[in-house]
């Protein structure tokens, strides 16, 4: 088993320079001595040595006055504080391969502390950790130091919680809890940008598949319209051939007057070469007198410039001139003064400096006297040392004696406070017991209230729940509804969408059909019976043969005479509508065709065509004279013959065979047929609005119910928390009442034992103060029969010459102030004297410098003055020469003109033909550009016809209207398109799903955080509750040894654990139970007491160190209290200072600690019965 084999101590508190080793053994130790001994600082150098670095834990103002410094004065040498702890460790339980294991810590005079490992130099963490793994780290349950104890006894409950949390290391959860709550952020925070990423998602999913359903429209009218582009080029194509032709015959002529300007122009060109050359050779004749004129106006420039600049020059310099003559007599007079200045100070700084010496010399003298006399001094204070040692053992028995006087005092003054602490609490019980009393009636007042109030709480409960079902069940049903009705729209409006995309395609390219559709709207109001392909029906078999014949006819209006007829026309013109046939009932004749004899006759048309009744006649008109035969030939052969014949695969043929006619697609037009079915959509798109609106108001409903639940919701939570809150009020009633009732018995039981207290301590009073007039009169007795005229006399000369040296240092006070005053005036005076002469030197060199200047100023204007002359003299003469030049260039000037005036004439009809030239190459270049943008143009529209399978030879008409169409729908749809949404949907959706799995994972991730932070809280709690069990264990069996009676603990929120504390409740013998904080000072000591051996129990530690942990039990308890100890050092190391005769009776070890010149000494006593046998000839020696 670890534990301390032997302390080492030196410098440290009252331990002096000198090694004092404290060996131990394993059990119980007990460390005795009178107060202020230090027999605590054996303790505090172990708490030292491992690693404290809180100096109030060892009970110090700083870690440096852990130092030891009584014999400070006398020791050589550098002061340093060390202690050592030696471990067993054949066991191994400190991690060091070896048996015995030695930590020492030094510090330094300076603070500075340095640890050792067996040794070897370690960091203090390494200590730290290793005590740790040993489970030997130092706090305040197995190094109990005074007060602590009492400090313990005023916890509140959450203050011993948290002391429980710390020995058990509950803080590793929060810290795992922590780390993971900070994942789960994390997890929250990308799950939720996940989510939001595939809300954007399925929103621009939903997006792109309205653009793609666009984009796929938009191609189709896109290869429409390309189709009559194409046509329409054709068309264009003629026209740009005729353009480019016309140009090209202009651009023909336009090349043949250009060449005939150019002509013209070469042979004005050459006239005008000719007359150049001859204005050239009379110009070079003038360029002889230009070049003469030249250099006169040369030689003019720069003798002008020489004289301008002598001009300048002599201006600037008599200015500087101007200056140095007024600079040059204010330096003569700043010399001066620097002169005067210098002077003065030089004699200052000599005077100081005599003074300066006068002083140096009056302190040295005043040093030497100081000496002398602290000689003196130092010779009365040995003396002095040596009485008082003889003197020691005087003073010893004197001090024994006035230390019991002192304890007998404070029990005398303590027995007279508690005397007038128990009338104070017998009278301030007597008033307690009265105000209980009232709280009583007040409590049991209210609790009826509460009853009420709970009742209440209960019916509005169930009302607001039978209320919340009612509306869920509603609303319930509500949403189903909901649903299928927004099933039916989803389906409905795909449908809608779906034809409403055709017809509208199909209103751009079939406005005719279209607008006979629309007709039919006031079919009734128009009198309109229909369509002919809507009155008329035939088999599948004959579909190929009718619309051959009535193609023209089969989109027809069927009226039912001549003048709806007109009116039907008068409404078609009035609202623009395209050609319409129109077909009266009332005006078709009566006849029958007669059947040729011919066996390949299958019949009339229309006997395979049938119809209501009233509409025969139509039927007759339109099938009536045509012959169905079996077979193309026989078709002709008929049709020779004067009849219109039509075979079943629609070959129609007109009689005498004027005309054929082919279908090849013998069915109904679909886009006819779709926009017939727009009436279909609108009245679907109007049962979706309807849908649309009832869903919105079933919503709306929906809407209004949750309102009403959380409404009813929040109601039923303030209907719970008020019960909950009535419940915990009763139940907290209900205690207060009982404890109220328990609580008026106290009272009067209290001031029944108060009032005995109070007799027994005023009989002890008694007593006590008989004995401490005992004691005055014993060292009044040691006092007078010690005589000390010696000290007496020393002290008198060592006041004298404490004196002599106060008044010698008052006196070199104002001597030192003195000299230091006249040092700082000498360094002042000094350095304005060198400034003054840095001034000087400046001024002087700035007055030479300017001399100089002027010097050299006066030289510079008599030479420029002379160059102004010179230059003046010769300007003269070059004007004169320039004026016999220009009288003799006035005739060459006329000559030139005369030349310039022809080569301007001809310039000018060289320009005229250029001009003309230059028109035409312009019209040339824009007919060039205009065929070549034609023929561009016609390479164009050939690409694009041949692009579509056509070429110029195609036929063309006008689709204008239908292009026109086309692109105002595309148009329409360009400014929303978006070309790549059917690629962007397919990717997209793929994106989305890969979102989705990764949703999921984060999802995952976040619910395994969830479940690990529960197993944290729920291992927290356990962990807890485990140790809970523990300390409550150990408080009940220790409390039970110590007093017989009973204690536990109780958790105040066993909900909520963390946040409340936990009650200490105790109940002594022949006492009612009561909390921890509401018991007498010695209670409260003993169960604190109790509380630290249970929770020492719940981390062992190899050894403990106990500071006068029972200073306030009395005898019985103390006596329990070391035979708890003693049974437990059989199984851990227990090193108690004490003053009870109890511990040290039961100790293996017993160690005493006396001091003797202010150090402390330790001795070790192996007789227990020698301890007041030494402690009686320490006094008498």
């Amino acid at each position: 088993m670890v534990h301390i084999k032997k302390v080492e101590i030196f410098g440290f508190k009252s331990f002096g320079f000198k090694n004092t080793i404290v060996d131990f053994e394993p059990g119980l130790v007990s460390i005795s001595g009178p107060n202020g001994s230090g027999k605590s600082n054996i303790l505090d150098a172990i708490t030292f040595a491992l690693g404290e670095n809180k100096p109030t834990v060892m009970r110090a103002p700083s870690l440096r006055a852990l130092m030891h410094d009584i014999e400070g004065a006398a020791r050589r040498g550098p002061k340093l504080a060390r202690t050592s702890v030696h471990f067993d460790n054949t066991d191994r339980s400190i991690p060091v391969d070896s048996d015995s294991v030695t930590i020492t810590r030094e510090m330094s005079e300076k603070g500075e502390n340095i640890y050792y490992l067996n040794k070897n130099k370690v960091q203090r963490n390494k200590i730290l950790d290793l005590m740790n793994l040993a489970n030997a780290g130092l706090n305040q349950i197995n190094n109990v130091q005074q007060g602590t104890v009492q400090r313990i006894s005023e916890m509140n409950g959450e203050e011993k919680r948290q002391v429980i949390e710390d020995l058990i290391g509950l803080s590793d959860f929060d810290e795992k809890k922590r780390d993971a709550e900070k994942q789960l952020t994390i997890a929250d925070q990308k799950l939720a940008i996940a989510l939001a990423k595939m809300g954007e998602v399925k929103k621009r999913i939903d997006e792109l598949e309205e653009d793609r359903n666009n984009k796929l429209r938009y191609d189709l009218i896109e290869r429409e319209l390309n189709r009559y582009r194409a046509i329409s080029a054709a068309s264009n194509l003629k026209s740009i051939v005729d353009q480019k032709f016309s140009k090209q015959k202009t651009l023909n002529s336009l090349n043949s007057e250009k060449k005939h300007f150019d002509l013209e122009r070469t042979v004005i060109r050459k006239q005008r070469t000719d007359i150049q050359k001859e204005k050239d050779d009379f110009m070079d004749e003038a360029n002889r007198y230009n070049h003469a004129k030249s250099k006169i106006e040369t030689d003019l420039s720069a003798f002008q410039q020489t004289f301008d600049t002598a001009a300048s020059n002599i201006i600037t310099s008599n200015k500087r001139l101007t200056f140095i003559n007024t600079r040059l007599p204010e330096l003569s007079k700043s010399l001066k003064i620097f002169d005067d200045q210098h002077e003065s100070l030089e004699s200052q700084i000599i005077d100081l400096k005599e003074k300066i010496t006068i002083l140096r010399e009056k302190r040295r003298l005043l040093d030497d006297e100081s000496r002398i006399t602290s000689s003196k001094r130092s010779d009365v204070l040995k003396k002095q040392s040596h009485v008082s040692t003889q003197k020691h053992d005087v003073d010893n028995k004197i001090e024994k004696l006035t230390n019991k006087k002192n304890h007998t005092k404070l029990l005398v003054g303590k027995l007279d406070s508690d005397i007038v602490d128990i009338d104070e609490k017998i009278t301030s019980n007597k008033v307690k017991q009265e105000k209980h009393s009232l709280n009583l009636e007040l409590l049991q007042k209210q609790r009826i209230k509460l009853e009420r109030a709970i009742s209440n709480h209960k019916q509005g409960i169930q009302e607001i729940n039978n209320r919340l079902k009612n509306f869920t069940l509603k609303k319930s049903a509500i949403e189903k509804n909901i649903y299928e009705i927004t099933e039916l729209i989803n389906a409905s409006s795909k449908g809608a969408d779906k034809y409403e995309t055709k017809i509208k395609f199909v209103k751009g390219i079939m406005h005719e059909d279209y607008s006979i559709s629309k007709l039919k709207h006031n079919s009734d109001n128009l009198g309109i019976e229909g369509l002919v392909y809507e009155i008329l029906r035939w088999d599948k078999k004959y579909e190929r043969a009718i619309m051959a014949v009535c193609a023209d006819w089969i989109k027809a209006v069927v009226v039912q005479d001549f003048s709806t007829l007109v009116s039907l026309a008068e409404f078609v013109q009035e609202k623009k509508l395209p050609k319409l046939k129109i077909i009266p009932l009332q005006s078709i004749p009566d006849f029958k065709a007669e059947l040729p004899s011919d066996s390949d006759v299958i019949g009339l048309l229309s006997d395979y065509v049938s119809c209501d009744e009233k509409f025969k006649k139509l039927k007759t008109l339109l099938f009536g004279n045509v012959i169905l035969s079996k077979s193309r030939n026989s078709a002709i052969r008929l049709s020779q013959l004067g009849f219109k014949t039509i075979t079943l695969e629609g070959e129609f043929f007109e009689a005498k065979n004027t005309a054929l006619v082919i279908d090849t697609n013998s069915k109904i037009s679909k886009l006819t047929k779709i926009i017939n079915m727009s009436d279909s959509v609108v009245g679907l798109q109007s049962m979706i609005l309807s849908l649309r609106n009832t869903l919105q108001k079933k919503k709306n409903t929906v809407k209004k119910y949750d309102d009403y639940i959380k409404s009813h919701e929040k109601r039923l939570s303030i209907s719970v928390s008020g019960m909950t809150v009535a419940n915990n009020s009763n139940l907290d009633l209900k205690k207060k009442i009982t404890v109220a009732k328990e609580t008026l018995t106290q009272f009067t039981s209290r001031n029944i034992n108060l009032t005995r207290k109070k007799e027994r301590l005023t009989r002890e009073f008694i007593t006590q103060n008989s004995q401490l007039e005992s004691i005055e009169s014993q060292i009044k007795l040691v006092k007078e029969n010690y005589a000390e005229p010696q000290m007496d006399s020393l002290a008198n000369e060592l006041t004298l010459l404490n004196n002599k040296l106060v008044n010698q240092e008052n006196t070199a006070r104002p001597m030192k102030a003195e000299l230091q005053e006249n040092q700082d005036k000498l360094a002042t005076l000094m350095a304005d004297n060198t400034r003054t002469r840095s001034e000087k030197n400046t001024a002087r060199h700035e007055y030479s410098t300017l001399n100089q200047e002027k010097y050299t100023l006066e030289i510079g204007i008599r030479r420029s003055e002379k160059e102004k002359e010179d230059a003046n003299n010769e300007l003269i003469k070059l004007r004169e020469k320039e004026q016999e030049l220009i009288t003799t260039s006035g005739t060459s000037v006329e000559k030139q003109q005369e030349f310039d005036l022809k080569l301007e004439k001809l310039r000018d009809k060289i320009d005229g033909f250029t001009k003309e030239i230059g028109n035409r190459e312009r019209k040339s270049d824009s007919f060039d550009r205009d065929i070549s943008d034609l023929d561009q143009r016609e390479s164009k529209i050939k690409s694009l016809l041949q692009k579509f399978g056509y070429d110029e030879t195609i036929d063309v008409f006008d689709v204008e209207s239908i292009v026109q169409s086309l692109e105002k729908e595309q148009d329409r749809m360009k400014i929303s398109l978006n070309s790549g949404s059917p690629l962007q949907y397919v990717q997209i959706s793929q994106g989305y799903k890969t979102s989705s799995d990764h949703k999921n994972t984060l999802q995952e991730e976040r619910n395994t955080i969830v479940a690990f932070i529960e197993s944290v809280e729920k291992d927290k709690r356990q962990t807890f509750l485990d140790a809970f069990d523990t300390v409550d264990k150990q408080v009940r069996d220790a409390f039970s040894k110590m007093t017989g009676g009973n204690a536990w603990l109780e958790l105040e929120n066993e909900d909520d654990i963390f946040a409340s504390g936990l009650n200490y409740i105790l109940q002594f013998p022949n006492k009612p139970k009561r909390e921890s904080t509401s018991i007498s000072g010695g209670e409260k000591s003993l169960a604190a007491t109790v509380f630290v051996l249970a929770l020492q129990k719940l981390n062992p530690s190899p050894f403990y160190m106990f500071d006068e942990v029972d200073a306030h039990l009395d005898a019985p308890n103390a006596e329990k209290l070391s035979k708890i100890i003693k049974e437990r050092s059989q199984g851990s190391q227990f090193i108690m200072v004490s003053l009870k005769d109890s511990v040290v009776e039961k100790a293996k070890l017993i160690y005493g600690v006396f001091p003797k010149n202010g150090v402390s000494n330790v001795i070790k006593y192996k007789d227990k019965h020698m301890l007041s046998f030494q402690e009686e000839s320490s006094i008498t020696t």
